[in-house]
């Protein structure tokens, strides 16, 4: 079993130990995306609003994209919200967090980021995510701790 997770994870320990090279601090392997992700958490808990990690930003549809155009046919334009009187959803649903470590719903995050978290907290779990993309030039079975 742990041979086979080995072989599977080969190509991704390579990638990591490539990335890392120059690097010394544990905060240097957190990828440039994530902690933009993160900052947003920590600044949407202190400002008490929902953070906006959605690839919507990014990756919004344009006119050329087939559900776009059946949306537009159905009446709605960009800026309104869904339903005949538009008073429906206007932001697209963000697709759900998975669970790696099939823990189910409901289970505690300790490296979520909390409203009363002071400097060292948010410094600390900043790293524990950092700790999720450090190098594996061994391959060494991974399990994940947070």
């Amino acid at each position: 079993m742990r041979a086979r997770e080995m072989i599977e994870t080969e190509d991704k320990a390579k990638l990591l130990t490539e990335t890392a090279k120059g690097k010394h601090h544990i905060g240097d392997f957190l990828p440039p995306d994530e902690l933009e992700k993160f900052i947003e958490k920590v600044h949407a808990k202190k400002e008490g609003r929902e953070a906006d990690i959605s690839d919507y930003k990014t990756h919004k549809l344009t006119d050329d994209n087939i559900g776009y155009k059946m949306l537009q046919k159905a009446g709605w334009k960009e800026g309104s919200g869904l339903g005949t009187s538009g008073a429906g959803i206007m932001a697209p649903i963000n697709k759900g967090r998975q669970s790696f470590d099939q823990s189910g719903l409901g289970t505690e995050q300790p490296g979520e980021v909390e409203k009363n978290d002071d400097a060292f907290e948010t410094y600390r779990k900043r790293m524990m995510l950092a700790y999720r993309f450090r190098p594996n030039p061994l391959n060494n079975p991974r399990r994940p701790y947070y």
